[in-house]
């Protein structure tokens, strides 16, 4: 009955040992997206060095990157160029606008975000030649729990799509 007793309260310390230790695997989920400026944006762009600017010749982009399931590890995002460099290589056409990005990457957290917006100018351009040019920049999540570094690697064009 001893023996039952032991062997009972030592698989119950193991199993609770291990239930405790188990750590979710981290998940990436990423949204990019171009579309239409509204009247209100378009208000704020700035557009005195166009000839006849229209609504419809400006789009919108928004990336949102958000990594769970890393509460005690280093995430860190890095892009590969600029998005000013690659939209503006199209062609002699000044096509970014304005924008700007933000992170929240607290270690304490259980979660990690990385977002970026910007308007740019979208005159002459279709899907393809948009898509090529956001392919050019390619971002990296790394995740680091303590010196085992995992990195996922994505073409920005490749996720984008388009309302």
């Amino acid at each position: 009955m001893k023996k039952t007793i032991f062997l009972f309260v030592v698989f119950s310390v193991l199993f609770i040992l291990t239930a405790c230790s188990f750590r979710a695997e981290p998940t990436t989920s990423i949204e990019a997206i171009i579309s239409p400026l509204t009247e209100d944006e378009f208000e704020r762009v700035g557009t005195h060095e166009l000839e006849n600017p229209h609504i419809d010749d400006f789009r919108k982009f928004i990336l949102n990157v958000e990594v769970n399931n890393v509460a005690g590890q280093k995430v860190h995002f890095a892009f590969s160029d600029s998005w000013k460099e690659a939209l503006d290589s199209l062609d002699a056409t000044d096509r970014y606008w304005f924008g700007g990005g933000g992170e929240q990457n607290n270690e304490s957290e259980n979660f990690a975000k990385h977002t970026q917006e910007f308007s740019f100018y979208s005159k002459g351009l279709n899907e393809g030649l948009i898509r090529e040019a956001l392919n050019t920049i390619i971002f990296e999540v790394r995740i680091d729990n303590g010196g085992e570094i995992v990195t996922e690697e994505y073409k920005v064009g490749d996720l984008v799509e388009f309302e």
